[in-house]
């Protein structure tokens, strides 16, 4: 009789084995959950971050460009809001505007959701009015939106520049104001 109970205790029950296979079973949910959790928070911290360069080195070199206009040659191009109309101190003739193909027309208001900002060499023959000119920054909200909202307004001897980009659910703002050096 000792020999047969003595025999039985060595393994395990199926009960037990029952409840290991569960517990291991949350164990594996719950590494499986917070794994594609964490996954999604670094994808959206990437995204932010390609955001933020991407913004910050736009703004970097559209601040650059604007300090060093020639004196007295800061405007709106042909009156449009939100447009930057410069000479350097070489006397190229230069637009910052904001520009989607799918707006039909180059003018103050913004019709489309999602704008690029252009920089636009007039004596290099580039054109406004055709979306010409080299891209500085795309997916920027357009003016026209509910704040926060795309801007680039010129008040006195002051340029204020408000860029907001937006991928997919990711927004991103950056505002800055430039006094250009020679005004």
């Amino acid at each position: 009789q000792n020999v047969n109970s003595h025999r039985y205790k060595k393994g395990f029950t199926l009960l037990e084995i029952l409840i290991v296979f569960s517990l291991f079973s949350v164990l594996i949910g719950v590494s499986a959950y917070l794994f594609t959790v964490s996954l999604r928070a670094w994808a959206t911290g990437r995204l932010r971050t390609e955001i933020r360069e991407d913004i910050s080195y736009a703004m970097e070199g559209t601040v650059r460009d604007l300090k060093e206009i020639a004196y007295g040659s800061l405007g709106q191009y042909s009156s449009i809001a939100h447009t930057v109309q410069y000479d350097d101190l070489s006397g190229n003739t230069y637009v910052f505007y904001l520009y989607n193909a799918d707006d039909g027309t180059l003018d103050s208001t913004y019709s489309e959701s999602i704008y690029d900002l252009l920089k636009a060499d007039i004596n290099g023959g580039d054109n406004p009015a055709s979306g010409s000119g080299k891209l500085i920054l795309r997916d920027l909200i357009s003016p026209d939106a509910a704040s926060p909202a795309t801007a680039l307004t010129i008040s006195s001897n002051q340029i204020n520049l408000d860029f907001v980009v937006q991928r997919t659910d990711e927004m991103v703002r950056l505002r800055t104001k430039v006094r250009p050096r020679n005004l």
